[in-house]
C-alpha cells in the first residue's frame, strides 16, 4: 500500500477564518420553551449591558438540546452538558448574563457538580421546563440570522457551511429529495409511549425524537466537520436514531447501508501497522492531535521499544486475527465471561455525569463484548474496571501500546481512530465512489455509507476495495436495509419481544 493514498483531505482554515464562528440561520426549539421565554422577556424584561437579542436565548436553548442527543447519552436523558465557552462569548460577548436569566428564571438548571479551574460549568432543563414538555413536544422552527456580525457568519444552507466544498460529494445530497415519513415517524413515537411508557419516562426522549425527526421533515439540515475533534462529519442523519431510519427515504427510494464490522478494532489494526510501516497519513494524523515534539522525543520511542518485542508481536498475531475475521467480540468471550441476569446481558459502566457506575442491558453477548471493548479502548490508564485488567492479563504488550497512546489524556486514543475512520470513509472511500458513480447518492453515518437501492450493488462492491487500498486490510462488510420491522408496521407484534431490546437499539 502506498503512504500517501490520501489524495484529498480537508483544507485548514486560514487565520482569519478561525476567528470567524459560523452558525446555522434555520435551528429547531420546543415551541412551549420558546412562547415561556416570549412570554418571561415581556413580562420581566432583561436589563443586559448590551442590546437584547431575543434570538440568543434561542440559541442556548438548541445548543443544550444538540449537546444532549450523543453517544453517550444513549437514553437521551436530561443530563447536564457543557457549553462551549469561547463559542457563545464570539456571539455576545455579555453571553454570561444571557444564561444567568435563563437559571434565574427556572427555564435551564445549572449543575453543582464544576470543580474550578478543572471543569465547566453545566447546564441541562429545569423540572418546570420538563413538565411542560409532557403535553406539548412540537419543535417550532426559528432564525438566528439576528445573530450575525462581522466575526459571526450566519449559515444559510448546507451549501453555505464552511465545509461545503471540501465535502461536498456527500453534503450535495442534503436536498429536498431527502424525505421522512413524518406522519408515520410520529405515529411510531406515539405507540412506543403507549405500550412502553410502564418502562420508561419518555418525557425528554420524545422532545429529541421529534427534534430529529422534524429536523428531516423541515430540511433543517446541518453540517459540521472539525479535525481538532473526531474529524468526523455530524449531519441531521448521524443524530438520527437508529430507529428513525427506516422512515428515510431518497427521490422515493429506501436507502441501503453497509458497515465496516469491528471499526474500531480494525482501524486500531490500521493504527499499528501504519506506524510499524513509518506511514505518512498516520504521520499527518498524530501531529493534528499531538504536539510534534511529544510524537518524536517520546511516544515514538515507547511505540517502537514495545512493538519490537516478541510479547507484542505474539500477541498481535491472535488480536489480528479475531479482528480481521470478523469475530472479535465472539472470541472476547473466552477470555472475559460477560454478566448475566435472567436471560439478559449486561456491562457497568462508569458515569460520569452521576460519578457512578450504571447497569446497561444487551441483547447478546456479542453486544455486551463489544460495549467491554469500547471501554479497553477508551477508558484512562488508572481505570479499576474489572474487565481491563482481565484483556490486560490475555494480552500486556497489546494495552502497553494502546495506552502510550493515553498517555497525555484517554480521550487522545479515541480521536486517533476517529480522524482515521473519517480520513478513510469519507476523504478517500466516499470520494472515489462519487469520482466514479457522481450520480449515486452517498451517506455517512461515521463507518457506515448508505445509498439508493438501485446503487446498492454497486457501493457493496467499491466500499470494501477502497477500504483494502486505503488500509491494506481486508474489510468485513455488513449490509442494512432502511426498512421498517414487523413492529414499526404493527407495533402490537412488539410486545412479544422483551423491553431490554431498547437498551441495545439506542433509546
Amino acid at each position: 500500500m502506498s503512504k500517501k493514498l490520501l489524495s484529498k483531505t480537508a483544507r485548514k482554515p486560514s487565520r482569519n477564518e478561525k476567528h470567524r464562528i459560523t452558525i446555522a440561520n434555520l435551528a429547531l426549539i420546543p415551541s412551549v420553551i420558546k412562547n415561556y421565554i416570549d412570554a418571561l422577556v415581556k413580562v420581566y424584561r432583561p436589563t443586559f449591558k448590551y442590546k437584547l437579542k431575543i434570538e440568543f436565548f434561542y440559541y442556548i436553548i438548541t445548543t443544550i438540546l444538540r449537546r444532549q442527543n450523543t453517544y453517550e447519552n444513549k437514553a437521551l436523558d436530561n443530563v447536564p452538558v457543557a457549553l462551549n465557552a469561547m463559542i457563545l462569548k464570539g456571539i455576545k460577548s455579555d453571553y454570561n448574563q444571557y444564561i444567568d436569566w435563563l437559571v434565574e428564571q427556572e427555564v435551564i438548571f445549572r449543575a453543582e457538580d464544576r470543580i474550578i479551574g478543572h471543569s465547566s460549568n453545566k447546564y441541562c432543563f429545569s423540572d418546570f421546563i420538563l413538565s411542560s414538555l409532557k403535553d406539548d413536544i412540537s419543535p417550532e422552527i426559528v432564525e438566528m440570522e439576528a445573530l450575525g456580525t462581522d466575526t459571526i457568519i450566519i449559515s444559510k444552507s448546507v451549501q453555505q457551511s464552511p465545509i461545503y466544498m471540501e465535502n461536498e460529494h456527500l453534503l450535495k445530497w442534503f436536498d429536498d429529495k431527502l424525505v421522512i415519513d413524518f406522519e408515520g415517524a410520529k405515529n411510531y413515537i406515539q405507540d412506543l409511549v403507549f405500550y412502553e411508557n410502564e418502562y420508561f419516562d419518555f418525557t425528554h426522549r420524545k422532545v429529541h425524537w421529534n427534534h430529529q425527526i422534524s429536523a428531516l421533515h423541515h430540511k433543517v439540515f446541518h453540517a459540521t466537520r472539525n479535525e481538532e475533534s473526531d474529524f468526523r462529519l455530524h449531519t441531521v442523519l448521524t443524530s438520527l436514531k437508529k430507529i428513525f431510519r427506516p422512515f428515510v427515504t431518497y427521490n422515493g427510494q429506501k436507502l441501503i447501508g453497509y458497515d465496516l464490522k469491528n471499526s474500531q478494532p480494525f482501524f486500531l489494526i490500521f493504527l499499528i501497522n501504519s506506524i510499524i510501516n513509518n506511514n505518512d497519513i498516520i504521520n499527518n494524523i498524530l501531529e493534528r492531535i499531538y504536539n510534534k515534539k511529544v510524537i518524536n522525543s517520546f511516544m515514538l520511542q515507547k511505540l517502537w521499544e514495545r512493538l519490537s518485542t516478541k510479547g507484542f508481536i505474539e500477541e498481535y498475531v491472535v488480536f489480528k486475527n479475531w479482528v480481521l475475521d470478523g469475530r472479535i467480540y465472539e472470541n472476547m468471550t473466552g477470555i472475559i465471561t460477560p454478566d448475566q441476569h435472567l436471560g439478559s446481558f449486561y456491562t457497568y459502566k462508569y458515569n460520569e455525569r452521576l460519578k457512578y457506575k450504571v447497569r446497561e442491558i444487551h441483547d447478546s453477548s456479542r453486544n455486551t463484548m463489544k460495549g467491554v471493548f469500547f471501554t479497553l479502548l477508551f477508558c484512562g490508564i488508572k481505570t479499576k474496571d474489572k474487565h481491563y485488567h482481565t484483556f490486560k492479563k490475555a494480552f500486556p504488550n497489546l494495552v502497553a501500546v494502546m495506552d502510550i497512546f493515553k498517555m497525555k489524556n484517554n480521550a487522545d486514543f479515541s480521536r486517533i481512530l476517529q480522524n482515521i475512520e473519517s480520513e478513510c470513509i469519507i476523504d478517500y472511500v466516499t470520494r472515489k465512489i462519487a469520482k466514479e458513480y457522481p450520480e449515486m447518492p452517498l451517506f455517512t453515518i461515521h463507518d457506515s455509507i448508505s445509498t439508493t437501492e438501485n446503487y446498492a450493488e454497486i457501493l457493496k462492491a467499491l466500499m470494501p476495495k477502497y477500504i483494502y487500498e486505503y488500509t491494506g486490510l481486508i474489510p468485513k462488510i455488513k449490509e442494512e436495509k432502511w426498512r421498517k420491522s414487523d413492529f414499526q408496521v404493527d407495533y402490537k407484534k412488539r410486545l412479544e419481544l422483551y423491553p431490554e431490546w431498547y437498551a441495545y437499539n439506542g433509546f
